[in-house]
């Protein structure tokens, strides 16, 4: 069980490699019958944007099209990176520590050596091409304003499927590695990973804020968060969770290690104590529908996706191999499009009310008090 300033209690062996570089550039390019093997066997519900990686376009935002520049910026990177010899690690994921509610259900599952060090460059990299090349569209200064601080945020959904097929399989098999220990099919009745659309994929970097405030991932089954900084070089920066009914409000904390993945029920209460120093995480949410599609909203909604999924219904012809991009762009709602928009709708209900604004504000104050 999880206890309060908890700190998990494993080491990293590394080794020194340069298979990792090799490895990366194998299976990041997304050119050839390969690559496109890798998405359709890693990205089962990709209905949405494997046009994308068969026609090795539409990549455009508004601002041009970016599909070579992406894939150009990616492979650059990675043979500049070809002199620095990464440390890679020979341990094998493993769970290091599960938490759970007042009624016993799992609600987290921390598992050690979760990513590796090149993988982890590869998730930068990505996410510094994703920056440069889609600015406004898939980046932002993100403040929560309801609950204080925020997050420097890259969206790379749809992205991190094309371009680093190999980070999205281990994202998912960490997911897995979580779903089966918690036991979230036979307790939750939920769906496995290897059968969610991804919702979100986001590169966050704290440089610019000291704190992320309370919230929940609302609308999302569960969220997979890596760690990628030493928590060494920041001071603070814990993530705290707070599972539904417990006694008191009580919250546990912890700083995960370098390299460890974090999996949570996603509806369940958390945020980041007031920090100092460099903290980068990579998280990524998985949810009932297909992978969000490449124009849709940085982090659609479920009341979004449930338009849209309702005119491909009826206007796509599910026959065909894959879809194109104009038979797509027109049928992602604007917000005047639903009427009684919500956003905030779970989809399956595990929790069947959210708590008010007067208890999250004292859950707020108890942490600040902390």
């Amino acid at each position: 069980m999880l206890g309060r300033r908890h700190q998990s209690h494993y080491y990293i062996k590394m080794v020194k490699s340069f298979q990792a570089i090799v490895l990366c550039v194998v299976v990041i390019s997304c050119r050839g019958a390969k690559a496109d093997d890798t998405a359709q066997k890693w990205s089962p519900r990709n209905k949405y944007w494997r046009h994308l990686l068969k026609e090795q376009s539409g990549l455009d935002d508004g601002n041009g099209e970016h599909f070579d520049d992406m894939q150009s910026c990616v492979e650059t990177a990675l043979s500049e990176s070809n002199d620095v010899v990464l440390q890679d690690k020979t341990a094998v994921p493993t769970i290091v520590d599960t938490l759970t509610d007042s009624q016993n259900r799992t609600v987290l599952v921390e598992i050690g050596n979760a990513i590796t060090p090149s993988q982890v460059e590869s998730v930068k990299r990505l996410a510094a091409c994703t920056k440069l090349y889609f600015p406004e569209s898939r980046f932002d200064h993100r403040e929560f304003t309801m609950s204080g601080g925020g997050n420097d945020c890259t969206f790379m959904n749809i992205l991190l499927q094309i371009f680093s097929p190999e980070v999205f399989e281990n994202v998912i098999n960490i997911a897995k590695l979580a779903y089966k220990k918690a036991g979230w099919g036979e307790q939750l009745r939920l769906r496995p990973p290897h059968m969610c659309g991804l919702r979100t994929a986001e590169y966050l970097n704290y440089k610019e804020f000291k704190r992320l405030g309370g919230h929940a991932d609302t609308g999302s089954l569960f969220s997979v968060l890596f760690a990628l900084s030493d928590p060494k070089l920041y001071q603070g920066g814990e993530f705290y969770l707070l599972p539904r009914d417990e006694p008191d409000n009580r919250m546990y904390y912890f700083k995960p290690r370098q390299y460890s993945a974090i999996v949570f029920l996603s509806e369940t209460h958390h945020g980041v104590t007031d920090l100092e120093g460099p903290r980068e995480m990579f998280t990524n949410e998985f949810w009932v529908y297909d992978d969000a599609p490449w124009h849709s909203s940085t982090r659609a909604e479920n009341s979004e996706m449930d338009w849209f999924v309702q005119r491909a219904e009826e206007t796509l012809d599910h026959a065909a191999d894959y879809y194109k991009e104009e038979d797509l762009t027109d049928l992602w709602p604007f917000e005047e499009d639903i009427e009684d928009f919500d956003g905030y709708d779970s989809g399956y209900g595990f929790y069947e009310d959210e708590s008010s604004d007067d208890e999250l504000n004292a859950i707020e104050d108890k942490n600040d008090e902390l």
